[in-house]
């Protein structure tokens, strides 16, 4: 790519814009992530970019936003060519992300964080025109976000508003959004398309990269598949105004991201409670877990059990005890007064077991709420991190590392990670291919107890398919499951039961009907606080 000048919107930040890319590529090794993709986005539209953990999505925005160079192919903004050596220069130049992972200071206020992005183009900024420009962005695009509060009090829904309006006060008029669905709880969801509507018609550019495809269809008008880092196809969903051609459907852009007819997306929840239980493999029918009167002064106060060859889903908005849940099962926070009642894992009373000792008696294995903090190495190689699952040596003294590489390439083959026989670092794998690796390396370890947390957030839908089956295949051997999600259509496909937390509290319990399944509508009800309890 030829550098030039970049050109930069400093003046008229409500101008058009065009961006194009042509035959970019990009190798890492002997791994080949992009090869020769190009495509364009531009004002007042928002373009689909969709395709399976690991094909290249990641690495060409990455590649747009400057963080990594590319070896060849070029990018024009406006049919001018650009090259942007770090994200700096693609911010100049009106280009702005939304990671998955939110980059905030949890101690800093919005305003502040908004303060210090104001500045960043044009220098000193006064606080009053930066709260002034903030007030009339929120107003036209529908955000509820609180300025003065502190990131660590905001909801994940209001973070990522904190995220978008960064990148407005940056005079940002293309702006890619990376899987900004997978930390919203369904209510979230409806408002936060209707924002980006808003967005395309005030004039911005965006890119929306998502595995959600149906919510993929709402809103963009055209999408962009890609495959083994190469685009597979382009789709336009714009005929007569408004109405969209056959061409824009599941089926279509399924068909094109796996390269084969699209697989149903209905998610089987597999055998029924009862006949999988009759296989379970624990003698005495000792619940997987038990938690009696279980109080702790943090606000959590929850009574519940798990049985054998069962899957309990834990609905909530986030932030309502289910990660101190997971928390003091495991053991991961040490000890309060005043905690008070009994967890049982497989029989095992676990409250005075250290988190080493608990995952070694009780036998648990854990989708952590953050895979990247709480469950991966992520400068490690694969066969490193097997050892996080607790895998027994023979010899403490003596690593057998080439037993653990073969299982690693064992367990990359038979869960689909790509790329097949990865040795470098687990963090440079794409987000889809870590949480498949975690699932992996947790769901092998023959667990009489699953705590999942998100186990498809991130990951595209046959992947999702696949981790679904494997946490099914897991019930119907004995494995009692307690699933943490998000995703309203997963925890109704999969569960036997569904317990809406709120406040640190078990409010409600639903069972499944055996022709209609959950009362989705009274679950939703729940999570909001009303209902009966």
């Amino acid at each position: 790519m030829r550098p030039t000048k970049n050109k930069i919107f400093e003046k008229n930040e409500g101008a058009s814009i065009r961006v194009e890319l042509r035959d970019l590529s990009k190798a890492f090794g002997d791994v080949v992530a992009n090869d020769g993709v190009s495509f364009h986005v531009e004002s007042g539209e928002i373009l689909g970019l969709v395709g399976e953990n690991g094909a290249g999505k990641s690495t060409c925005m990455n590649m747009l936003f400057g963080h990594i160079e590319p070896d060849r192919g070029t990018i024009l903004l406006n049919n001018e060519e650009v090259r942007f050596r770090s994200p700096k220069e693609a911010i100049l130049a009106g280009i702005g992300m939304v990671h998955q992972h939110f980059m905030l200071a949890p101690a800093l206020t919005a305003i502040e964080h908004l303060r210090l992005v104001a500045s960043y183009k044009a220098g000193p900024v006064a606080h009053q025109d930066v709260r002034s420009r903030a007030l009339q962005s929120m107003k036209s695009l529908g955000f509820d976000l609180e300025l003065d509060e502190p990131v660590e009090r905001l909801s994940v829904g209001k973070q990522q508003q904190l995220e978008i309006l960064k990148v407005i006060c940056q005079g940002a008029r293309v702006i890619i959004l990376d899987e900004p669905t997978a930390v919203l709880t369904p209510v979230e969801v409806a408002p936060f398309l209707e924002r980006l509507r808003r967005l395309r018609d005030s004039g911005h550019a965006v890119i929306l990269i998502s595995h959600k495809l149906d919510e993929v269809l709402q809103v963009c008008g055209r999408i962009v598949v890609m495959r083994s880092g190469r685009i597979a196809g382009e789709f336009d969903g714009k005929l007569n105004g408004n109405e969209k051609t056959s061409q824009m459907s599941i089926e279509t852009l399924a068909n094109a991201m796996i390269g084969e007819s699209g697989e149903s997306l209905v998610r089987d929840a597999g055998a029924a409670p009862s006949e999988s239980r009759q296989s379970n493999r624990f003698s005495g029918g000792i619940p997987a877990l038990e938690i009696r009167d279980y109080h702790r002064p943090t606000g959590l106060k929850v009574h519940l059990s798990v049985h054998q060859g069962e899957i309990v889903g834990i609905a909530g908005v986030e932030g309502n005890g289910q990660a101190d849940l997971f928390k003091a099962i495991l053991r991961t926070v040490p000890g309060l007064r005043g905690e008070s009642g009994s967890i049982c894992v497989a029989g095992h009373e676990v409250v005075h077991l250290s988190p080493g000792e608990v995952r070694k008696a009780a036998r648990i294995a854990v989708l952590p709420f953050d895979r990247r903090s709480e469950g991966l190495m992520l400068d490690a190689d694969p066969a490193s991190n097997l050892l996080l699952s607790g895998v027994t040596m023979k010899n403490h003294f003596m690593v057998p590392w080439e037993q653990l590489r073969q299982r690693a390439g064992n367990l990359f083959l038979k869960y689909g990670i790509q790329p097949a026989g990865w040795t470098g670092a687990v963090g440079s794998l794409s987000g889809g291919n870590q949480q498949k690796f975690l699932v992996a390396r947790e769901l092998e370890q023959d667990p009489a107890l699953i705590l999942a947390a998100h186990p498809t957030r991130g990951v595209d839908w046959r992947s999702s398919q696949k981790i679904h089956q494997a946490l099914v295949a897991a019930r119907a051997g004995g494995v009692g499951v307690l699933l943490v999600s998000s995703d309203l259509d997963e925890l109704c496909a999969l569960s036997d039961r569904i317990l809406v937390m709120l406040r640190g509290r078990v409010v409600r319990e639903f069972s499944k009907y055996p022709e209609s399944g959950f009362d989705v509508a009274a679950i939703g009800l729940a999570m909001a606080g009303g209902g009966a309890s």
